[in-house]
């Protein structure tokens, strides 16, 4: 399969494309969305702007000084940002939502609120990988889920297995990526890729959330949601590769921090 990355014309400007929305963060989690950002601010995107609780705004000061920071009005995402949210999303290219969020009732439905009214490709991750996803009204054929294994069967009711995956993604007019050890990669339209790249020293938190702000990057900067998936799998797996060949472990933010080195090599 031929990877691609994006690719900008020379008379493009900031935020000609590559702007990515980022609803995450709860009163307990905050640093899954960081990485998320990260993900995307290493892979090329232009303007990042993060939904997240207030408590955890100078966290993501710390980590970066590209972002826009917009604050819930609660510890945990409600219905109440959700026309915020809405309103802001038609100023982006790509929403990825569900890195930290928590469970609570209320951020389940604000979830659902949001994926009934979106507009753009949306990237749903981690806690949003909810049954419930699958029953929306919206016709957006645009949607993105990024699991891991019993993410994948949580969702679907179904084994994490290739063929499954397949069939779900057609059944469902989405694209999915499913992560592990080999990832498997399938579309709305029928077409699948089993990606082999990366390394054991991956398997830990935090990298599905890298690789959520990845693909959203991509799809920002123009690739279609499954060559998104299939780039970002195959150059993620790459980096964390260049990596422990240096080290004997790695992090989350190490693989945020070194990905556009890694990629240009």
């Amino acid at each position: 399969m031929q990877f691609k990355l994006p690719t900008h014309q020379k008379n493009s400007y900031k935020g000609h494309a590559g702007k990515v929305l980022i609803v995450g963060g709860s009163e307990e989690y905050y640093g899954a969305p960081i990485l998320a950002a990260l993900g995307a601010e290493n892979s090329g995107a232009d303007l990042i702007t993060l939904f997240l609780p207030s408590e955890h705004v100078q966290t993501a000061k710390n980590y970066s000084l590209n972002l826009f920071l917009k604050k819930f009005k609660n510890s945990f995402l409600s219905k109440d940002n959700v026309p915020h949210i809405l309103k802001e999303a038609l100023n982006h290219h790509a929403l990825i939502i569900g890195n930290g969020i928590g469970k609570n009732k209320k951020t389940v439905e604000a979830v659902l609120k949001i994926l009934e009214s979106i507009t753009i490709p949306v990237i749903i991750d981690a806690e949003a990988l909810i049954p419930e996803i699958l029953k929306t009204k919206n016709q957006n054929k645009s949607f993105i889920l990024t699991p891991h294994k019993k993410e994948f069967e949580r969702v679907f009711d179904c084994v994490a297995l290739h063929n499954n995956v397949k069939q779900q993604a057609v059944r469902h007019s989405m694209t999915i990526l499913l992560k592990g050890s080999t990832d498997i990669i399938a579309s709305f339209d029928g077409k699948a890729h089993k990606n082999e790249t990366g390394c054991s020293e991956m398997k830990v938190g935090g990298t599905g959330d890298v690789l959520a702000g990845i693909v959203g990057s991509f799809i920002s900067q123009g690739l279609d949601p499954y060559m998104a998936c299939c780039s970002a799998a195959y150059y993620f797996g790459k980096c964390g590769e260049a990596l422990v060949k240096n080290t004997r472990y790695i992090s989350a933010y190490d693989l945020a921090s070194a990905f556009g080195k890694a990629i240009k090599n």
